[in-house]
């Protein structure tokens, strides 16, 4: 069985812990079993971009109960796309307005006897990885994922690279060689807004003559480049060297064995390969070279990970990994 596989029982069976990926466009929720390493159950819903706290809440209790099939939790581990302050508070009101300043663990913390943990959605998806996907025992990986925004995380092992004050860092907030629209973020250049899965649906709108709401564009393009497209084989080649322009820093400054590209657009990452390398060559000695892989885990790491930051908070000398644990 793959630990993507999901049962149809409910009820009686094995302990689980919840993970949840709460990302700008889609959430994802898993029943997690920590000693076998499957997912039990999986579900995916687009997130809320409006509501009160009480409506988000119960957004994200009926799927944790949906995931959970009658099962008590052991713990409930949530990732989510940053700023989360100290506290535990996300503070993203550009991407999460309607999950952004309040004590959203709060809520929830009826729900199990056991942990309940928060984390940038981009150190989940690293931790899921590293543990089932293609940073299996890696020493030193740097997951970056392209999604409706970019987040970044760097593990050494399983510890994933902190702030001094222990929060994450927002990596995906990087300035960048070649023009941008402003970032919301206050630079004027952004990577996030060189690289990310909405600036490439955008620019496959924009090939296409389609609305950037289109969710269909960028299968499209990337069937218009299989066949030979010279536009939609040069649009692909443009977002690679986007997104060689904020990894060949982040490789400079932190000297992983591997790269693991997750979030949406990674699975077209054979349309633009060649030009993150070729980009990333021409700085020649000053960038180490570096396997580059596709995530293995797909649009389901995050919330593996969040399961996978809940088991890690109730076991004994795993140190300061989360940004918050919290016990109900």
């Amino acid at each position: 069985m793959s630990a993507l596989a999901a049962d149809s029982g409910a009820g009686a069976g094995p302990s689980v812990v919840i993970g949840i990926d709460i990302g700008g466009t889609g959430s994802r929720f898993v029943a997690f079993d920590p000693t076998t390493r499957q997912v039990l159950a999986r579900t995916a819903r687009p997130t809320p971009a409006e509501g009160s706290p009480a409506e988000v809440l119960s957004f994200l209790r009926s799927q944790i109960e949906r995931v959970a099939k009658g099962r008590r939790p052991a713990a409930i581990g949530i990732g989510a796309s940053g700023p989360i302050d100290r506290d535990g508070i996300i503070q993203n009101p550009d991407t999460l307005a309607a999950f952004t300043g309040w004590p959203l663990i709060d809520g929830i913390a009826d729900l199990t006897d056991g942990s309940i943990v928060i984390d940038n959605d981009a150190v989940c998806a690293a931790l899921a990885e590293q543990l089932l996907g293609a940073a299996r025992e890696s020493p030193r990986s740097l997951h970056v994922t392209l999604g409706t925004g970019i987040g970044v995380c760097l593990l050494d092992g399983d510890r994933p690279f902190r702030n001094a004050d222990g929060t994450h860092p927002e990596g995906g907030h990087m300035a960048v060689g070649m023009a941008t629209p402003p970032c919301y973020c206050g630079r004027p250049a952004c990577w996030e807004q060189a690289a990310s899965r909405r600036t490439l649906q955008r620019s496959a709108a924009e090939l296409l003559g389609r609305a950037a709401s289109d969710a269909a564009v960028i299968d499209d393009a990337a069937d218009l480049a299989r066949r030979g497209d010279n536009d939609a084989r040069d649009l692909f080649a443009t977002y690679g060297r986007a997104v060689a322009d904020g990894l060949a820093t982040l490789v400079t400054l932190y000297g992983p064995n591997m790269v693991v590209l997750g979030g949406s657009a990674a699975a077209y990452l054979p349309y633009y390969q060649d030009a993150i390398q070729s980009t990333m060559a021409q700085l020649g000695r000053w960038v180490p070279t570096v396997n580059i892989v596709a995530t293995e885990l797909n649009d389901y790491g995050g919330a593996i990970g969040g399961a996978r930051c809940a088991t890690l908070a109730g076991l004994p000398n795993t140190g300061s990994l989360l940004t918050v644990g919290h016990e109900s």
